[in-house]
């Protein structure tokens, strides 16, 4: 029986590869950092996803999986040793952590079975990062020989995440999940996953996952960020608010019309079946408070929206409608979102157009951050923006 180890058993480690990989008829084995993640996985030994596909709605219990924490006994060694696929299904701020702990794990490997390849798969929209994390693990590792041999048995490989799964909170046994796109892995791989279903292997995953981050991820944060201003709770309804849905398809339009002019190699309809994913069946409102979640991160410098505007300064496109979204971004606030939290504190303490530079890494004096800064005032006349956010 093969096994796999997935670092990281929150909504997205649980509900789309832990679901994934026991309909495939893999052991499964959970390692996270936070205890009641755990110890809620190891109540009753069980956790249920409900998965909404294109033509059933399929409710799903897990029981086969082994659940430990990052103890200081290493309690996950053996059933480390057993496994051949790593996913990661982790923020990109929590890699180099997780590469700490396992560097002790791939020593062992290397002097239990030398002879052994690895694959390690990233589950994290933030592209361009897969030379940090292979840096961050391959120093974590004690010895010169087993680097030496992580060098050559070990394959790091980023993918693209086409999948919404959702859950009361990051701890919840019961979790929706939504099937009816694959998730895009970087080849080439040392293990063989072809059982697996919605896992597929291709080649260009860079300039992949940048065109899906910013055609997909970048209208639904637009999305979710005006909607929230508006006062909508879910993404379906803030797309049936006029204004929300014209901003999200300017910024859809301008979003294609760069990504094309930059990689004249895409032809339209293979942009298409990047993008446009299948309806599942009865599936269930997507929240705003997920689609938003962690604003700094997705209003930073290459991520979904400032990766665009990018593109457009270097061939010469509008990019007024980026620029709006991004101010809506810069007033998203939700107590329960830390990231949020800490940038409206930033925005009291340092004022609206030093916060926007440095959360789009951009000067204070650039266009780009003054038509931000311009277009969150508009907003804040328009009575969007709370005078008190936190």
């Amino acid at each position: 029986m093969k096994r796999v180890l997935i670092i990281g058993a929150g909504r997205l480690g649980k509900g789309f590869v832990g679901e994934t990989f026991d309909n495939a008829g893999w052991d499964i084995t959970f390692l996270d950092k936070d205890q009641r993640v755990i110890d809620e996985l190891n109540r009753e030994n069980k956790y249920t996803v409900q998965v909404f596909r294109t033509d059933d709605i399929i409710l799903h219990e897990i029981t086969n999986f082994n659940a430990f924490l990052t103890d200081d006994n290493y309690s996950v060694m053996n059933d480390f040793l057993e496994s051949s696929v790593i996913m990661c299904p982790l923020y990109p701020e929590d890699f180099a952590e997780s590469a700490q702990y396992l560097g002790k794990c791939f020593e062992h490997q290397y002097h239990i079975d030398p002879n052994k390849k690895m694959s390690l798969i990233c589950l994290t929209n933030k592209n361009h990062i897969i030379k940090d994390i292979e840096g961050w693990y391959r120093d974590a590792i004690p010895s010169a020989e087993a680097r030496q041999w992580f060098d050559t048995h070990v394959a790091i490989r980023d993918s693209i995440v086409r999948r919404s799964t959702d859950a009361k909170t990051h701890y919840a046994t019961q979790i929706d999940s939504t099937a009816v796109a694959s998730l895009i892995i970087q080849t080439p791989l040392y293990n063989d996953i072809s059982g697996v279903e919605w896992l597929e292997p291709r080649e260009h995953l860079e300039m992949l996952k940048d065109i899906k981050v910013f055609s997909i991820n970048g209208p639904h944060a637009t999305t979710a960020w005006y909607g929230h201003l508006k006062g909508y709770k879910t993404i379906p309804d803030a797309s049936a608010d006029p204004q929300v849905s014209d901003l999200a398809n300017a910024v859809h339009d301008v979003t294609i019309t760069a990504v094309m002019t930059e990689y004249p190699q895409i032809t339209r309809e293979a942009l298409k079946d990047l993008e446009y994913l299948p309806k599942a069946k009865n599936e269930l409102p997507d929240s705003i408070h997920r689609v938003a979640y962690d604003p700094i991160r997705k209003l930073a410098y290459q991520d979904r929206l400032m990766g665009v505007v990018q593109l457009c300064l270097k061939h010469d496109l509008d990019y007024t409608p980026l620029t709006k979204a991004i101010a809506c971004g810069l007033a998203y606030y939700a107590e329960d979102d830390q990231a949020s939290v800490k940038l409206q504190q930033k925005m009291q303490r340092m004022g609206l157009l030093t916060t926007a530079a440095e959360i789009i890494g951009l000067p204070k004096n650039h266009p780009v951050t003054l038509n931000v800064a311009q277009q969150y005032l508009a907003l804040d006349a328009e009575n969007l923006i709370p005078t008190t956010q936190c």
